[in-house]
């Protein structure tokens, strides 16, 4: 068997991880996409989105909701969690750098923002790194 291919329960698990970040990728920019519908028009080119901020200048409404929902890191966590799974239910691991990234950003960024469904993220983490210990 190769290295870098999956086959019983760290396919499974692999194929979960890649569910619950696609989930909960998901999940965060319907909650916040649809916070932000009234931040829209702000968003044009020209609109305050794109005026400079000095240091020490707070963020305005327009541009934190854009950092929430449409620049937050969702839509790339939810592509990463297709192809995770994808490729798993196809028996091929994703390389293992992928696996301790993932563990190491989501534990820390987990612990730096609560609430959030980065404790889920965790778990998801915990089951790509399980699978890749039992490939």
């Amino acid at each position: 068997m190769s290295t870098d291919t999956l086959t019983g329960s760290a396919r499974t698990m692999t194929v979960w991880a890649g569910g619950l970040f696609a989930v909960v990728s998901a999940m965060h920019l319907l909650f916040f996409v649809g916070g932000s519908l009234d931040h829209l028009p702000d968003w044009v080119p020209g609109g305050p989105l794109w005026t400079s901020l000095s240091p020490g200048d707070t963020m305005g409404q327009p541009l934190a909701w854009f950092w929430l929902s449409v620049g937050s890191f969702a839509v790339p966590t939810l592509l990463l969690g297709l192809v995770l799974a994808g490729s798993a239910r196809q028996g091929r691991a994703l390389p293992g750098y992928v696996t301790w990234t993932l563990a190491v950003w989501t534990v820390v960024a987990a612990l730096m923002v609560l609430p959030s469904g980065l404790p889920v993220l965790v778990v998801a983490s915990g089951l790509l790194v399980a699978a890749r210990l039992r490939r």
